[in-house]
């Protein structure tokens, strides 16, 4: 809890050495000078609180746009201006905890963070003995392609443009991704 202007008065008036000196009803230039320290001390600590919030970005105002620059956002997938102060707070943390390389739960994940239920389709060779009577037969491409389904309703939404946009990004280069409704 930072100290207010009249705590902090009190402190310098008790830190004057004894004495007529510096007895601030004797002497009103040193009444001025303790009057005029305890506003900017005050201020400080209150600042130095409020920066223990910005090194959390979970809290971070001020600094919110240095951990964006940091970790690159906002990225191709999002309009600049378009979110609120708590979807970029949420953006910088889930950058920073994303981890791992890019597997389905991580695509799946990107889609629960838009609340777009996401299924994905993986495709394989066909092969002797693994298909069945009726099954589709695909070719040696196949494998290297997948479909990311979210609901119908999601069609045109800005909810599914910006999980596209980002599966077309973080998918690896040798594959394709389509989404599906």
């Amino acid at each position: 809890m930072a100290l207010t202007e009249t705590d902090y008065a009190q402190q310098l008036r008790q830190l004057l050495p004894p004495g007529p000196a510096f007895d601030l009803e004797l002497q009103p230039d040193w009444a001025q000078i303790v009057a005029a320290l305890a506003p900017e001390l005050a201020r400080v600590d209150g600042n130095g609180e409020a920066l223990l919030l910005e090194v959390n970005p979970a809290t971070a105002t001020l600094l919110l746009p240095y951990w964006e620059g940091y970790l690159g956002l906002p990225d191709l997938c999002t309009v600049p201006g378009s979110q609120t102060l708590e979807e970029r707070r949420q953006a910088v943390i889930d950058k920073l905890t994303a981890t791992g390389a890019p597997q389905l739960s991580y695509y799946r994940k990107l889609g629960s963070q838009l609340d777009l239920p996401l299924q994905i389709e993986e495709f394989r060779e066909a092969r002797v003995g693994q298909v069945s009577v009726g099954d589709f037969l695909y070719g040696a491409g196949w494998p290297w392609s997948w479909i990311a389904a979210v609901p119908a309703d999601a069609f045109g939404t800005e909810a599914a443009a910006t999980l596209d946009c980002r599966l077309q990004r973080d998918a690896p280069e040798y594959t394709d991704v389509v989404l599906g409704f």
